[in-house]
């Protein structure tokens, strides 16, 4: 018994009330238009019995259609007023469709599976294991009870009894017993007969109709349970990486001009993740009065795993980088403490390079990053194809190289993750360093930002609709000289 009362137990706390409001709305918003639909159906009926297609006594037909309309009206008319929102209005609005599916019923009886299983089915679209019992339980009544008007008024229905008027329905309207005995039938068998062959099937498959309602009540309200579970869920991870977000984005320098005071130079970047948060970063930093740090990266993966793999490497250079050294000893440190404890096997790619901001001299290494594009003041872009180090992460004790080059006066720097040349467009080819070179010399003389905006520009109109699926990461930097 105890199993029995938790099964047909209705689970629903404060936190998922409002949930199961909204359902219940959408089940009343159902159950208005199948009431609508009755209501049709019923007037077609009435008006076929005027017309004489059916055999039912008028005056029952009309009394039976009058209140049938009525007990209809009455639900459509609250569901207008309250637009549907109320949770009570399912009862009056499966109860108002099961009597008047029972009138009916009482009308056309060999149509009851038909028409009285309609009540129970629709009440489990409210996924309440307790209402779809009561009208479970309610409909069994009204078809019992519609089974005996039957027998009042008359209706006799011979599939139920061997004789050889089967398969007709006839109307007595008076001295049914007399009628009976006309006929040839034993009136205590033609009753035992009605009930094994009539009213016990068709009990039977109420009682089917009705636990499968129940279970598809049940689970439906577990699902709805889960739905809400998954939702919130999501809305806490959603959240989360709304967080992750603005913390990634605060570990990158985003305030631009980003040193007003300084004039020796003029810098700008952008990251552009492909989805919350990435794996791509770019830096710059003052090591002191005179030195310039420049650093641009892409970790391996993506996600929420790249972009802690990020912080951690970015925080590892920036701080060793102030400690001073040059950019392959600096890598050589960082890939060192990486590796050290690296059970996610993640890398990154790096480059990084230190500004003379007197003098122009730019010292670099690169840890198997893009290469490098430089400008000089009087031309165009041009990539620097400097030689490439293995990435940082990937082993220990790799030793990197620096390299050397001089920025003029007027001289720019163009650095870059690899979602910029393998950006894809919908026939799946890559943007390419040809056409980034091309974008980048629309306006070679043009401003830090302006060089992104139109690089990032060309980027979007090559792509299209095609989906980003790797992270675009920019920084550009113009020597001004002292």
């Amino acid at each position: 018994m105890g199993k029995i009362k938790e099964y047909f137990k209705i689970y629903e706390s404060e936190e998922t009330k409002a949930v199961f409001e909204q359902n219940d709305y959408e089940g009343n918003r159902l159950s208005y238009y199948v009431i609508l639909s009755c209501a049709v159906i019923l007037l077609i009926s009435w008006g076929l019995n005027l017309a004489g297609v059916f055999t039912v006594p008028k005056l029952r037909m009309n009394v039976l259609a009058i209140l049938g309309l009525i007990e209809f009206a009455i639900p459509v008319v609250l569901y207008l007023k309250f637009k549907g929102q109320r949770r009570w209005l399912k009862y009056v609005m499966v109860i108002a469709l099961l009597f008047a599916c029972t009138q009916l019923f009482s009308i056309l009886n060999h149509n009851v599976i038909l028409i009285m299983v309609l009540p129970v089915m629709l009440s489990s679209r409210y996924f309440s294991k307790g209402f779809t019992v009561m009208i479970s339980i309610l409909t069994v009544i009204f078809a019992t009870v519609g089974s005996i008007l039957t027998v009042l008024f008359g209706i006799i229905d011979l599939n139920f009894y061997p004789s050889p008027e089967k398969g007709t329905v006839i109307v007595i309207e008076q001295k049914l017993r007399e009628a009976i005995v006309a006929l040839g039938i034993d009136p205590s068998k033609a009753v035992v007969s009605m009930m094994v062959n009539g009213f016990l099937p068709r009990l039977l498959a109420f009682t089917v109709i009705c636990f499968i309602s129940i279970y598809i009540a049940k689970r439906g309200h577990d699902m709805v349970l889960r739905q809400n579970e998954i939702a919130r869920a999501s809305a806490n991870v959603k959240a989360e990486l709304n967080t992750a977000t603005q913390i990634q984005n605060g570990m990158v320098p985003s305030i631009f001009p980003a040193f007003p005071g300084r004039k020796e130079f003029d810098i700008h970047a952008g990251m552009y993740t492909a989805k919350e948060v990435g794996g791509d970063f770019y830096d710059f930093f003052l090591i002191d009065e005179k030195h310039l740090a420049m650093v641009i990266a892409d970790v391996s993966g993506k996600g929420v795993p790249a972009a802690l793999f990020m912080m951690a490497s970015k925080i590892l250079i920036n701080d060793r980088a102030l400690m001073g050294g040059t950019p392959a000893e600096i890598l050589q440190f960082v890939n060192d403490r990486i590796c050290s404890n690296n059970q996610a096997e993640m890398f990154v790619t790096v480059w990084l390079g230190i500004l003379d901001l007197e003098t122009g001299d730019v010292i670099a290494a690169n840890a198997g990053h893009e290469y490098p594009v430089i400008r000089k003041s009087d031309g165009k872009y041009e990539l620097l194809k400097d030689k490439h180090g293995f990435v940082v992460g990937g082993m220990e004790g790799v030793r990197y190289k620096d390299y050397e080059f001089k920025l003029g006066k007027g001289d720019s720097i163009f650095l870059y993750t690899d979602g910029i040349p393998e950006a894809n467009n919908i026939d799946e080819e890559q943007f390419g360093t040809d056409r980034m070179v091309d974008a980048l010399n629309i306006k070679p003389d043009g401003t830090p930002e302006e060089v992104l905006i139109n690089v990032k520009n060309e980027v979007n109109n090559f792509v299209g609709d095609a989906v980003q699926f790797d992270d675009l990461t920019m920084l550009c930097l113009r020597y001004n000289g002292e």
